[in-house]
């Protein structure tokens, strides 16, 4: 994430980013100007932050810097960062976000898949947030200025309904309810194979897999170590490769439907981390997936999407249920087949 100083008005992603205000925390209190500044600034290398150093874009407490100086708990650091040769898209194009709900105080949209929710690591720009406040800060006008904030989020990979508020008592309102997870949310994934049953519930702990290369995998535990974890799950079509399974996990862990739908024998298609060897993430990581992983993997992305978000909305004093419809790379994968019952409402 972008820093951002307390006190500071909100950032208006809409246009490029000039400058950074970082605070120094207790943590780095004592650290050498360089170090900390690797700290805050996550999406830059270690090489172009001392050239920022170097050639006077870095202030610290009003005065410049050297790379060897200490920085002291509360000092503030200003960034200014040059402008690139090439101008530089701040905003995706808008191609594939659908707006589905719209009132006065939130927006949902149906994300496409590849598409990341907010600035994180190396990504700084092209982000759904960016394009939010493309469509709605107005600074220089403060009586229509709109800061729009996110009520949750996705992985980038996930396709589906991703909610925003436009009003800051609107968004302490729905926000709380994320937080106490009364939202209900569901999910659609096509996996490999069939589960063993119409329905039913995964409820196993996950935690880290030790026995992996991979930092960042988790696993089903069988003994009961790790955190909690508890999902529903129903069949809604299937044919001879895949299944499509509505999911509506009832606490949120990371990779939680991932990693118990491949606890069932049936990982999401399309997933790197689950499902396959390590060997398959480890190259995607390098760019250098070969078409025998591509075919294994079938999709460029795992078959996720977030499609239906349910709601007390603070204004309206009702519940509010939006959707989003099945994008059309899982659709494809089980277009073709019956309904697995009859009776449900997909």
């Amino acid at each position: 994430m972008i820093p951002h100083l307390r006190g500071d008005p909100p950032r208006d992603l809409s246009k490029p980013l000039t400058e950074v205000r970082v605070q120094i925390d207790a943590p780095l209190d004592g650290a050498r100007l360089d170090v900390a500044l690797t700290h805050h600034l996550s999406w830059r290398s270690r090489t172009s932050i001392l050239e920022l150093i170097r050639d006077g874009f870095v202030v610290l407490e009003g005065r410049r810097a050297r790379k060897s100086a200490r920085v002291r708990r509360g000092e503030v650091i200003t960034i200014k960062v040059p402008p690139r040769p090439e101008p530089e898209a701040v905003c995706p194009d808008g191609e594939g976000i659908r707006v589905l709900y719209q009132d006065r105080g939130l927006i949902a949209v149906d994300k496409p898949a590849g598409l990341a929710v907010h600035p994180a690591g190396r990504r700084v720009h092209g982000t759904l947030i960016h394009w939010l406040h493309t469509h709605y800060r107005r600074p220089e006008d403060a009586a229509h200025d709109v800061v729009p904030r996110l009520l949750h989020r996705l992985d980038r990979e996930t396709s589906g309904l991703v909610m925003a508020s436009l009003d800051p008592d609107v968004h302490s309102k729905v926000a709380w309810q994320f937080e106490q997870r009364t939202v209900q949310k569901v999910y659609h994934a096509v996996v490999h194979g069939a589960p063993p049953e119409p329905e039913g519930v995964v409820d196993l702990p996950i935690a880290p897999d030790s026995r992996s290369s991979i930092r960042l995998k988790l696993r089903a535990s069988r003994s009961g170590e790790g955190l909690p974890a508890v999902t529903g799950w129903r069949v809604l079509r299937s044919n001879a490769r895949f299944s499509l399974v509505e999911l509506r996990p009832r606490t949120g862990r990371t990779h939680q439907l991932r990693v118990h739908m491949d606890a069932l024998g049936c990982p999401l298609v399309g997933d790197k981390i689950y499902g396959v060897d390590d060997s398959v993430f480890l190259a995607y990581l390098a760019d250098e997936l070969d078409d025998a992983a591509r075919a294994r993997l079938i999709l460029d992305r795992h078959a996720l999407h977030s499609a239906s978000l349910t709601f007390h909305h603070p204004v309206e004093q009702c519940p509010v249920t939006l959707r989003a419809p099945l994008p059309a790379d899982m659709d494809a994968l089980v277009c073709l087949d019956r309904p697995a019952d009859s009776s449900g409402d997909e």
